[in-house]
């Protein structure tokens, strides 16, 4: 039976998009007799189609293979040979590639051209070399950044508390159950967390951290699960991957965990019982393998009973609870912590007076280990020697004075004019302020000048605003 006139014409079509291809193509049948070659195959063989059409390929190129193949059945790929043609001994890498009907029965053979020339090969082979060595760089990169930045050892103290905490989080590193972290502001949860990846089972993996109370709410979903191509308007045209794929094999830490939204909690709930994420947009889910730490500084049972955290999710969260004590819990790490800092600080010399030890002591730190390192910079900066008296403590940390507070000593090198005005300009902007009980528009109206111009003074020369004891509620 004849061909049909739209068979023949879509013959013709495969024929010329075939004879187009840059890559040589050869087809022969069971009886080796070629059938189809393009224009690229044929002018390898310094010929033209029409000229090795109808011909037997062993007659065309003497050590053509297609006898092993139509024997075996087997594919040759990328394999390299001789083929006769314009230049002496040309090398061509081939594929061949059996050829079946619909019934399986072997009816031909396909030998492909990739590469007219090895040295082809060997350009494309260097090219993955240097691709491959590209992104070993950017996994390196990527796991240096996505590492724990800290460890046990990072948590300084020697109290009674210090030392149950590392004990607590040395148990605990080694589940793999979520962990809840607790504390007020400044007490070091980072640290804790840090510190439970590096000693766990995952510590080989990604660390990372997600800071929920720092991403806008309209973006919180698209940052933690990500999204699709196309899921929105705005979005990366390949999509893109979220924060918590990035954690797969490794720890997810969900610091501020309190300020997440409602509706990222309900998403981030379902991840945690199917262990599956489904991006933005997407209609399928992927596995994701990670142990959660989350961190917060905010009572979140209160919130739990207020609406405004998912009580299924609390629960799920807080399979070990782990609670930061507050610097003013442990008063006695307060003076290594100090020494720590001025160590780090380079000022390995530098002690306190009597004084000094007394007011650091004595201050009820609401900003905890964050505000004493704060504090322990403002002194070093503005002490006179190597002994930090109390003068050079941030004002709201020293005692209480009947009078105006008195400045530090005067530098020894009086010849330095500009030092001295600059001295005593911060001590009467600091008297100013504490007079004014840390009302900067009251001082500036005291001292004569704007507040903008206050703000600006107060900011060269280190001096915080002050507040009042009653006010710190310490």
């Amino acid at each position: 039976m004849s061909k049909t006139h739209d068979a023949i014409a879509n013959d013709a079509v495969t024929f010329l998009v075939f004879d187009h291809l840059p890559m040589g193509i050869l087809y022969c049948d069971a009886d080796y007799v070629i059938r189809f070659a393009n224009k690229a195959y044929a002018e390898l063989l310094g010929k033209r189609p029409h000229d090795i059409i109808g011909r037997n390929i062993t007659e065309v190129i003497p050590s053509s293979r297609a006898p092993e193949v139509m024997t075996t059945g087997q594919a040759e790929m990328g394999d390299l040979c001789s083929i006769p043609g314009p230049r002496a001994d040309q090398k061509l890498v081939v594929n061949r590639i059996p050829v079946r009907d619909a019934e399986g029965v072997l009816v031909g053979m396909i030998s492909q051209a990739i590469f007219n020339d090895p040295s082809e090969l060997k350009r494309l082979s260097n090219k993955i070399e240097q691709l491959g060595h590209k992104l070993s760089q950017y996994k390196r990169r990527m796991a240096a950044t996505l590492h724990a930045q800290y460890s046990l050892a990072s948590l300084k103290g020697e109290s009674a508390s210090m030392h149950q905490l590392k004990d607590r989080l040395r148990s605990y590193a080694r589940m793999d159950a979520p962990v809840l972290v607790l504390g007020a502001t400044g007490t070091g949860k980072e640290l804790a967390a840090h510190a439970l990846h590096a000693e766990s089972t995952r510590a080989a993996g990604p660390l990372v951290s997600i800071n929920c109370a720092a991403i806008p709410k309209d973006l919180f979903e698209s940052e933690l699960f990500g999204y699709v191509r196309g899921a929105f308007s705005g979005a990366h045209h390949s999509g893109k991957m979220g924060q918590i794929e990035l954690a797969d094999g490794g720890t997810l830490f969900l610091d501020e965990i309190g300020d997440m939204p409602l509706q990222a909690q309900a998403k981030l709930l379902r991840v945690l019982e199917s262990r599956t994420i489904c991006r933005v947009g997407a209609v399928t889910a992927e596995p994701v393998d990670f142990r959660l730490i989350a961190a917060t500084n905010r009572n979140i049972k209160d919130m739990v009973h207020a609406g405004t955290f998912r009580e299924d999710l609390y629960y799920r969260i807080n399979t070990f609870i782990i609670e930061i004590p507050s610097l003013r819990e442990r008063k006695e790490d307060i003076l290594p912590l100090a020494h720590h800092f001025l160590t780090r600080m380079g000022h390995e010399g530098v002690t306190f007076t009597p004084a000094a030890v007394s007011a650091l002591q004595s201050f009820q730190w609401p900003g905890n280990i964050r505000q004493l390192h704060n504090a322990i910079l403002h002194a070093a900066t503005m002490r006179e020697g190597s002994a930090i008296d109390v003068c050079a403590l941030p004002p709201e940390i020293r005692p209480a004075h009947t009078g105006p507070v008195a400045p530090c000593p005067l530098p020894q090198d009086r010849s330095d004019l500009a030092g001295i005005l600059a001295h005593n300009e911060a001590a009467l902007i600091e008297n100013a302020l504490r007079e004014q009980g840390g009302n900067v528009t009251r001082a500036a109206s005291a001292l004569g000048v704007s507040r903008a111009t206050l703000y600006e003074k107060m900011k060269k020369h280190g001096v915080h605003a002050v507040r009042s004891r009653d006010r710190q509620g310490s």
